[in-house]
């Protein structure tokens, strides 16, 4: 058929497609929009060639997504697809093209719109496929074998999609459609890889690589709905980079910025005893920053080959991808003094620390195209970081006191459970402030307030490091202490006493300490014990304490 007469069928077929599909532009999101275009724009743009003249379609990732939002969305992605890159740049072309993916996907929402979410996205991947192989093959050119690889990609794309409708988290939503992106790239490489026969060996040892790096993907999802403390990830990605990508050994590391050092987080492969040494080195983090040039840089990845060398020019320039001619290359094998860092960063793209690879079960520097899929992973690291991250602030927030910012009742019997469970041998103070309600009536609850945040801070002043300070209810605090004898516990209440004078607040407190073997099966009768202590001592006179 002239490929005039095709695409005026085209456009009708279009027309009226979404036309049937009653488009209501008046509840757009802008967010949504923009992820579509982005996801359009991206996939579309990835050029997966199945051989020599068969192109994948790779604008799925987008139009699925557009599919699950409503059909306006995928008015929105045929549009974009008119400005992606083309072999054939003239406009009568790109307007075809255009024309192909629109009637095919806006056809196939026809069909699959009105079902469960689950069968409506089977259905809008199978029509959408049958019908572009139509439009694009006809029944003369058709491939079966072509077709069902096609197919396969297609069907890929389900499980994540259909896991973004069950779920509410729209930070968590977005993670996971766009992960569809890396299973078109996984399908990119495979393909890349299959085609060419005469590094069939090579390539099939590196795509079994790749595919373990998606199948963590699937971890890291777990671990962000999990929402595990940042250093159980950092743990579990060390362990990923070590046992699924091969990398004999894994370094990762913070940025402490107030104290200008590094801090080592956790490891795989090193020495334990060489581990410790490393840890307690100090590093500044100039240090590492030295290395963060540019020239070096592949995305959010650094290759630093001889880094003993570094002040020396710079000539290595990594390959494409890795074929049997790179294997015969001695500047492409892997240097003991190479350096691979993945950066992590935060929410507002500040560095916040580095993973650090080393020795690659494949004995080869990475090819720029590991580095991009290594820096897909860096991405990915630093969005699972920033979740535990911003759970452990929120699971924080819950523990404090609101007025005086210390441990508050729940996290206190939290606490002694813990230390129930692992037979902890510690000391309990319970601390009242003596009249205070007089304080209230004469001066006012403000002021009262004031009283209670001032004395917090003479308790944490005051206490070691190691040692836990919780507002129990009202003027009362307890204290929790470690490895201490009972004799020096008195001391440390002394210490308070001692800074509660030299501050002039102008109150007394009365205390009683309790320890774990007066109660040794229920921790949580010690706060008893040393309540029934502290009343003895306000018996006594006040401003005393009960041992």
């Amino acid at each position: 058929m002239n490929i005039k007469y095709k695409s005026l069928l085209l456009f009708l077929i279009t027309f009226f497609s979404f036309w049937h599909l009653n488009l209501d532009f008046s509840n757009i999101v802008f967010l949504d929009t923009l992820m579509v275009i982005l996801l359009t724009a991206i996939s579309d743009n990835i050029r997966v060639y199945l051989n020599k003249k068969n192109r994948l379609v790779s604008n799925t990732v987008g139009f699925i997504y557009a599919f699950i939002l409503g059909p306006e969305y995928l008015l929105i992605s045929s549009i974009i697809i008119l400005f992606s890159r083309t072999k054939h740049p003239e406009i009568g072309r790109k307007i075809y093209r255009t024309l192909i993916f629109s009637a095919s996907y806006s056809l196939a929402a026809v069909f699959s719109y009105g079902y469960n979410p689950l069968l409506s996205i089977f259905l809008f991947l199978t029509f959408s496929k049958i019908i572009n192989s139509i439009f694009v093959e006809g029944f003369k050119e058709f491939e079966l074998k072509i077709f069902l690889y096609e197919y396969f990609y297609f069907l890929s794309l389900l499980p994540l999609t259909y896991l973004y409708t069950l779920t509410i988290d729209f930070g968590f939503k977005y993670t996971i459609i766009s992960l569809n992106v890396l299973i078109l790239i996984l399908f990119y490489l495979m393909i890349k890889l299959e085609t060419d026969k005469s590094d069939e060996k090579l390539r099939n040892i590196r795509i079994g690589k790749l595919n373990r790096v998606i199948g963590t993907l699937s971890n890291i999802i777990r671990d962000l709905s999990l929402k595990v403390p940042g250093e159980k990830v950092l743990d579990h990605i060390a362990e990923i980079f070590n046992t699924s990508l091969g990398y004999e050994y894994v370094l990762i590391s913070l940025f402490d910025y107030r104290k200008n050092e590094v801090i080592r987080v956790t490891q795989r492969g090193i020495d334990q005893e060489k581990y410790e040494m490393i840890k307690n080195t100090f590093t500044p983090i100039s240090e590492v920053m030295k290395f963060i040039e540019e020239k070096y840089q592949y995305g959010d990845t650094f290759f630093i080959p001889n880094a003993d060398k570094i002040n020396e020019a710079y000539t290595f320039q990594p390959r494409d991808v890795v074929n049997v001619d790179y294997l015969s290359e001695n500047q492409n094998l892997w240097d003991p003094n190479d350096l691979l860092l993945l950066i992590l960063r935060d929410e507002r793209e500040n560095m916040v620390g580095y993973i650090s690879l080393d020795s690659p079960e494949s004995g080869l520097r990475p090819s720029k195209e590991e580095l991009d899929i290594l820096t897909v992973f860096a991405r990915l690291v630093s969005l699972a970081l920033e979740h535990s991250q911003k759970f452990l602030e929120i699971k924080d927030q819950s523990e404090r006191d609101i007025l005086t910012g210390l441990y508050n009742h729940s996290k206190l019997f939290s606490d002694l459970m813990s230390y129930e469970h692992n037979k902890d041998k510690i000391f309990l103070v319970f601390i009242d402030l003596d009249d205070f309600k007089n304080i209230n009536d004469r001066y006012g609850h403000k002021y009262g307030d004031e009283i209670l945040k001032r004395f917090s801070q003479i308790l944490l002043q005051s206490l070691r490091g190691n040692d836990k300070v919780y507002r129990y209810g009202g003027d009362e605090f307890v204290i929790i202490l470690e490895n201490i004898t009972k004799e020096n516990v008195v001391k440390v209440i002394n210490w308070i006493y001692d800074d509660l004078e030299k501050n002039n607040l102008g109150i007394t407190f009365s205390a009683g300490v309790s320890f774990t073997d007066e109660s040794p099966e229920n921790y949580k009768h010690i706060v008893e014990i040393a309540d029934e202590k502290m009343y003895q001592s306000k018996k006594s006179g006040k401003g005393q304490i009960i041992e």
